[in-house]
C-alpha cells in the first residue's frame, strides 16, 4: 500500500527539520503562521518548504543531556531524573536521548528558586 503524496511530504519534512536541528512541531507551527500572513492559497507543501528554509536559518536549539542539566540546576543527574517527572519540567526534544534546550533548563532552575 503507497502511503498518500502528503503523508510522505510530511514525513520528509519532520526527518529535515530533525537534521536541522529542530523539532518538526517548529516547522508545522512556522507553517501555520506564514499561512496566516497571507499564503492561504499555497498549498501544504509549499507552506512547509518555507518553513523549512525559516528554520534553515535559524540557530539550533542547544540540547543538554541529564548531566548538564544537572550541572545548570546544580542537582545531581539523579535529581533531574526525579525531577523530569513533574509537569512543570521542560519536556525532552528528542525523547531517545533524553535532551532538553538549555534556555528550557535555566528558565526551570530560575523559576523554581522563586
Amino acid at each position: 500500500m503507497t502511503r498518500s503524496r502528503n503523508y510522505q511530504v510530511l514525513s520528509a519534512a519532520k526527518a529535515v527539520a530533525r537534521a536541522l536541528g529542530h523539532d518538526p512541531a517548529d516547522a508545522n507551527r512556522l507553517a501555520v503562521e506564514l499561512a496566516a500572513e497571507g499564503r492561504l492559497d499555497w498549498n501544504n507543501s509549499e507552506l512547509l518548504l518555507l518553513a523549512l528554509e525559516r528554520l534553515a536559518g535559524t540557530p539550533a536549539p542547544e540540547l543538554v543531556g541529564v548531566a548538564q542539566a544537572g550541572e545548570i540546576l546544580g542537582v545531581s543527574p539523579e535529581r533531574v531524573r526525579e525531577l523530569a517527572g513533574r509537569p512543570d519540567f521542560p519536556e525532552p526534544r528528542w525523547d531517545r536521548d533524553a535532551l532538553i534546550e538549555v534556555r528550557d533548563t535555566n528558565h526551570y532552575g530560575s523559576y523554581n528558586e522563586q
